[in-house]
């Protein structure tokens, strides 16, 4: 994270949005990740940089998964990436866990008030989206068996009325 992201990161408007949306802020120098969120689950960790007028926001999900449950979870990720327009899913084999990648263009100078609007949306889209996920691992895990179209319906982004 540039010095410039880490003061604006840093400052109370912009945590009091992490705060507000349950995720503790990292503030060793030493860590890997911005801040971290636990769940009843699962646990999430936030990196946050920016470079070319783009802001890069990584999650990742510290879920177990066992190995034979593998190749149902990449089946859940291709589900999840399909119905995702902000982001994307990947599976890192090396440490066995699922990362969530935003990237965003802006192009206007990163401000308080920018980087807070940004954060919110951005956390908020991201928790329902987790929540979805981890439910769908849950049932792919402890489930009796895997059906893909229930868990379709975990990720669609439903507008309108019943």
């Amino acid at each position: 994270m540039t010095d410039e992201l880490k003061k604006l990161i840093f400052s109370p408007k912009i945590s009091k949005v992490f705060t507000d949306n349950n995720w503790v802020i990292n503030r060793d120098s030493k860590s890997k990740f911005h801040s971290f969120f636990i769940g009843d689950i699962a646990d999430y960790y936030l990196n946050v940089h920016h470079e070319n007028f783009k802001i890069y926001l990584q999650f990742t999900l510290d879920i177990e998964i066992p190995n034979n449950k593998i190749n149902d979870l990449l089946i859940l990720i291709n589900i999840a990436n399909q119905n995702s327009k902000d982001g994307f899913f990947v599976f890192d084999f090396k440490f066995c866990k699922i990362k969530y990648n935003l990237i965003s263009p802006y192009f206007q100078k990163i401000d308080d008030t920018y980087l807070q609007d940004f954060l919110k949306n951005n956390l908020n889209l991201t928790e329902s989206l987790f929540q979805n996920l981890v439910s769908g691992i849950h049932n792919l895990i402890y489930g009796e068996k895997f059906e893909s179209a229930p868990l379709e319906l975990l990720f669609m982004n439903s507008k309108g009325c019943a």
